[in-house]
């Protein structure tokens, strides 16, 4: 055996020797020491550890090989279970339905158990330590590290789906629109975007709709493939709403994401707006905004010039690079540059936003010597910066414009320094990852002024 598995073994092991862990993290406390029966107990009340319906998956995948070992300490003569309580909870009942109290849940498992033919000598495999300290790595493994497993998002399950041949109408339908999206002329980068996480929901609810069949002139066949009538209209249009949603508002100005979106009086209002001749603002404005970036970035050829990538393509916040010179607020900007993807973490990004601009402002109070009383909240902060960097020469009204505005105390817009608190301190204020790369793009000239101001200084 090689010497990385010396602490281990792999053995089958019968149901009735196996015992629970006392102290697994589920139970509180007051559980260690308990008795088995008691422990059982506790399982069966949680609603949350879904027992019953664990069981109904047991008893139906009975019949296929065990999957996934469970993780036995021996330990003074006694094989416990370190992972995979859950699971063994449920062969127990399965095995004895005497020792659940509840007789509606008794009635349940033994109903179960007539479905299949299980006796106290069935076995589990095992991985198997006389080491806790090494158990507990699988159980970290499992628990805290999601088995480090990547689970499959909209479109991989119905791929899924459809290749098990047991799949749905729609999922042959919504991968044939996933295909057509592909071919689509947009950037890479979009397309891939629009068929991922956060904005996947929102396009098939869109083009699932009767009013979208009808728009984009395509036919459901009886096999859950599509017909397309007219292929550059279908393209034109999927084209603009592709665009719209990664966007998350149309060329009528009206918002076009998942709460907007909620109903079908919505979209089908949404899709009776389209034009087809917006298809050209589509092109324009990806072809200006990514031909430097995007196609650049790929060939690995540095981007020139003011050209900037589209809010939607930006994975990061903060997408430009400027000197820090404090240690822990070049710790925050790193984060929000090159770490925290926004659309994975948007109230991550949102406080941590918010905690740099203050750190800003009060670095630049500090270093230029500027008196202010202690209780100054953020936007006075703010207002006595921006002060000093136009008395000072260091920039134009027109550069500051965007930051007075933001700085408003009594401001209602969406931009503005109370929308930034309520990230914080408004449990009911959700930020919205396209809302927040568009707020850094508003107030991106007054980082860049403010920080270019301090290391100036110092050279």
């Amino acid at each position: 055996m090689p010497a990385s598995n010396q602490n281990w073994e792999k053995e089958e092991f019968s149901i009735k020797d196996l015992s629970l862990w006392d102290e697994n993290a589920r139970f509180p406390e007051e559980y260690f020491n308990k008795k088995e029966d008691e422990l059982v107990e506790y399982f069966l009340k949680k609603k949350e550890f879904e027992i019953e319906c664990f069981a109904k998956e047991v008893v139906n995948e009975y019949d296929l090989p065990q999957l996934e070992k469970i993780v036995v300490l021996r330990l003074n003569g006694k094989l416990i279970v370190l992972e995979g309580n859950r699971r063994l909870v449920v062969y127990k009942l399965l095995l004895n339905p005497v020792l659940i109290k509840d007789q509606r849940i008794k009635k349940v498992f033994d109903e179960l158990k007539k479905q299949i033919n299980i006796s106290e000598h069935f076995k589990l495999e095992a991985n198997v330590t006389t080491s806790k300290e090494e158990g507990l790595r699988f159980v970290d493994r499992k628990h805290n590290k999601g088995n480090n497993e990547v689970g499959w998002g909209e479109h991989e399950r119905r791929n899924f789906a459809v290749r098990r041949l047991s799949g749905k109408h729609m999922d042959i339908r919504r991968i044939e629109l996933a295909k057509v999206v592909k071919k689509l002329t947009l950037p890479a980068e979009i397309k891939e975007a629009v068929l991922g996480r956060g904005y996947v929901t929102t396009f098939y609810r869109v083009v699932d709709s009767t009013s979208a069949q009808r728009k984009l002139g395509y036919d459901v066949l009886e096999s859950g493939y599509i017909k397309i009538k007219n292929q550059k209209t279908f393209d034109d249009l999927l084209k603009i709403i592709v665009f719209n949603i990664l966007n998350k508002v149309g060329f009528n100005g009206k918002g076009v994401d998942s709460r907007q979106l909620n109903t079908k009086e919505a979209i089908d209002d949404y899709i009776t707006n389209l034009k087809q001749k917006d298809v050209g603002k589509v092109d324009s404005q990806t072809k200006n905004q990514t031909k430097n970036d995007i196609y650049r970035a790929v060939a690995g050829i540095k981007t020139t010039g003011r050209s900037k990538p589209l809010s939607i393509l930006r994975k990061y916040l903060i997408s430009s690079s400027f000197y820090i010179d404090d240690n822990r607020i070049n710790d925050i900007y790193y984060e929000l540059h090159k770490r925290l993807v926004v659309d994975n973490v948007p109230n991550a990004v949102a406080v941590l936003f918010r905690v740099f601009m203050e750190c800003s402002v009060d670095y630049y109070i500090k270093n230029k010597k500027i008196v202010a009383s202690k209780d100054i909240k953020l936007a006075g902060k703010i207002n006595m910066v921006v002060n000093d960097l136009k008395i000072k020469g260091l920039a134009k009204n027109k550069e500051l414009k965007k930051i007075r505005r933001f700085a408003q105390k009594d401001s209602s817009s969406i931009l503005s320094v109370n929308t930034f608190h309520d990230f914080v301190h408004d449990y009911t204020t959700s930020p919205i990852p396209s809302e927040l790369k568009k707020h850094w793009e508003n107030l991106e000239e007054f980082f860049i002024i403010l920080w270019k101001s301090l290391s100036s200084e110092r050279k």
